[in-house]
């Protein structure tokens, strides 16, 4: 037993220096398991959704458009003052307002309605002028044009009208808003 007992030492010992200085290669992979390692589930429990009050959509205003003549045959060409405009509410909720003109029949000799707002206490009405040729004429017909546009935000308060570009030189006016009258 005593020389089994130096003699297995040695062999251990040289086993064990023979496997670290060996190619990894000449190393056997270790045996694969045919059953996979049972994994530990968690239960987590899951945490409230918060819920959030939906945002208010902010209206958007339709955009004004042009009065057909079906809707200017309410007004006549002794309403227009002059070349003011007339402004007119056209429903009794105060969301329609009318500017109305006296002018050429001809769509470009006559302002293009832009946007409004409810400002200050009064309403903001802009005009836009399309760029034109010099050459062409205005034709002579004066007659009745107009404008509708949607307004968000009035009430009774609001009687007065500012209408920024209404001639074609950029002149500005400021006028009262006339009441819905039984013809319109």
């Amino acid at each position: 037993m005593r020389r089994i007992l130096p003699i297995a030492i040695i062999g251990i010992v040289a086993l064990a220096g023979c496997a670290s200085a060996g190619d990894p290669a000449e190393t056997a992979p270790a045996p694969e398991s045919q059953t996979p390692a049972p994994t530990v589930t968690e239960t987590a429990t899951p945490e409230p959704a918060e819920t959030t009050e939906p945002s208010p959509t902010e209206e958007v205003p339709e955009a004004p458009y042009r009065l057909e003549d079906d809707d200017l045959a309410a007004y006549s060409i002794d309403d227009v003052p002059g070349d003011e405009p007339l402004v007119v509410w056209a429903d009794a909720e105060r969301t329609l307002v009318h500017v109305l003109g006296a002018g050429s029949g001809s769509t470009n000799c006559q302002p293009a309605g832009e946007a409004i707002e409810v400002d200050d206490g009064m309403l903001e009405i802009e005009f836009e002028w399309e760029e034109s040729d010099p050459m062409m004429a205005c034709t002579a017909d004066l007659r009745v044009f107009g404008w509708a546009f949607p307004v968000m935000g009035a009430d009774d308060s609001i009687t007065e009208a500012h209408v920024d570009d209404w001639t074609q030189d950029g002149q500005d006016f400021t006028v009262e808003i006339q009441p819905l009258s039984e013809t319109n």
